[in-house]
């Protein structure tokens, strides 16, 4: 490939790789300099051009005169986007590519999916939140939902040169907005709920809407002929969703109603579809409802119902949604994600049916995030713990105390509380406090094995913690 074919630059000199990162710049590269949050790649044109670079894509004006083509763009994102689908060759041609959009539920069903074509035979690829995998195998940790449009596409070249015939994705409202996933053509998308969350970037919830809706303008847009979208009809914005898309899709509603006998435990969910028993190991309805969304897609594709519903009973677990830690001590601990007030409840609701003694709740709210929801969260945890230990998540370059303040707000009137800043002492006070048949809920990080204090960013599992300190209290 040359420039011309790449950029619609006036050039036939020929293009190596694409890449944003100017250390790995080899002679025959274009380099993309991209503005980011703590790195400006505008910094280091002279370094990717003094190692060969062909040619420079950035948003700024040139600051001189370079010895190769310098292309100014309105939007990176976009930039990079277009240009992977050139150079890659459009691989998402090559798969039945399932995207998962909405504010939770996207890594469970991930997981379900990988399960169910797993064990119907069909070679599948997942990226999302925890990490990108490839047949099964890892293949990276995730730093973002979806990836730059760079790396997902070198990621979805590697996918097909694999033999990949299913990817599944986590899409996120950020990459629909900086349109990171710009030409991919997905034949089906999944949508799960819209709750409060991300305001922080879309600033209001209509535009938080506005970019989860792009996923099926999309379907409807590429070039293939399946166009199918699974929406929430329990969800009000998944009924926006199917008025709007309803002449333009093949559009199924998913909804609890179509599941019957069900019975929950804190062993999974028994249920019955279409006539056939079927079982999840993750808790509460809410992944029940998941699994009809895992359902409903493999079937889209061609898997047998009785296959489905053996992968969906073959999946032990997702990391760090209502993980359960359990070293034989006489009570219960549970690892979550929760991150929203949406999120905290439904972890609640899910719990309470078993609940024989104490609630004891740790968390805390993300630094240089939406600050909106932490009062909402701080009261959701007071009105449904006995104990509420609030702490450090990743507060960033964000002072702790102001979080802490934040979050404080929503407690007025109740006293059930107290402030441990650091996480690991936090975990330990909880499980301290717990009795026989008591319940600690950690939530916040989840899957997460890192926190981020300021500008470092330290080594920290919830789940390793709790487990070296109840080997501590003498459980192993």
């Amino acid at each position: 490939m040359n420039l011309r074919e790449l950029l619609n630059i006036d050039s036939d000199v020929a293009v190596g790789e694409i890449t944003q990162n100017s250390k790995i710049v080899v002679p025959g590269d274009v380099f993309f300099a991209v503005k980011g949050s703590k790195v400006d790649g505008n910094d280091y044109i002279d370094d990717a051009v003094s190692k060969g670079a062909v040619a420079v894509v950035s948003t700024e004006p040139a600051k001189k005169d370079y010895p190769v083509p310098y292309l100014r763009v309105d939007d990176i994102d976009f930039a990079m986007a277009d240009a992977a689908v050139k150079f890659y060759k459009n691989p998402s041609k090559a798969f039945f590519v399932i995207g998962v959009t909405g504010t939770k539920g996207k890594t469970s069903i991930t997981y379900m999916l990988e399960s169910i074509f797993k064990e119907a035979g069909v070679p599948v690829s997942v990226i999302g939140t925890i990490n990108y995998r490839i047949n099964g195998e890892v293949f990276s940790k995730a730093p973002n939902t979806t990836p730059a449009a760079l790396y997902l596409y070198y990621m979805l070249d590697e996918m097909r040169r694999r033999g990949t015939k299913v990817l599944v994705m986590e899409v996120s409202s950020h990459a629909l907005e900086l349109r990171r996933v710009h030409g991919i053509e997905f034949d089906l998308g999944i949508f799960t709920n819209l709750q409060r969350d991300h305001l922080d970037f879309h600033k209001t919830f209509e535009n938080y809407f506005k970019a989860k809706e792009k996923l099926f303008t999309s379907i409807v847009e590429n070039g293939k002929n399946t166009k199918t979208a699974l929406v929430n009809s329990d969800d009000e914005y998944g009924g926006r969703l199917i008025k709007d898309f309803k002449d333009r899709l093949k559009i199924f509603e998913c909804s609890l109603s179509e599941t019957s006998d069900i019975k929950e435990s804190l062993n999974g969910v028994d249920f019955n579809y279409a006539g056939r028993a079927g079982h999840i190991n993750l808790l509460g309805r809410h992944n029940l409802h998941n699994a009809l969304f895992a359902l409903r897609a493999a079937l889209a594709y061609g898997v047998d119902l009785p296959s489905a519903l053996r992968g969906l009973a073959a999946l032990k677990g997702v990391p760090g949604r209502m993980e359960r830690i359990d070293c034989g001590q006489p009570f219960y601990v549970f690892v979550d994600f929760a991150y929203t007030t949406e999120s905290m409840l439904r972890a609640y609701e899910t719990l309470n049916p078993y609940k024989r003694g104490n609630i004891i709740t740790v968390f805390g709210c993300g630094g240089e995030r939406d600050a909106t929801k932490r009062p909402f969260m701080g009261l959701a945890a007071a009105q449904n713990s006995s104990h509420v230990i609030i702490t450090n998540d990743n507060p960033r370059r964000e002072e702790p105390e102001n979080i802490f303040k934040d979050i404080l707000k929503g407690l007025s009137g109740y006293t059930n509380y107290q402030v441990i800043p650091d996480r690991g002492q936090a975990v330990k006070a909880g499980l301290r406090l717990c009795g026989e048949q008591d319940i600690l809920l950690i939530t916040g990080k989840g899957h997460e094995d890192y926190q981020i204090l300021g500008n470092t960013t330290i080594p920290f599992s919830d789940q390793n913690t709790a487990k070296e300190l109840l080997g501590e209290l003498g459980y192993k």
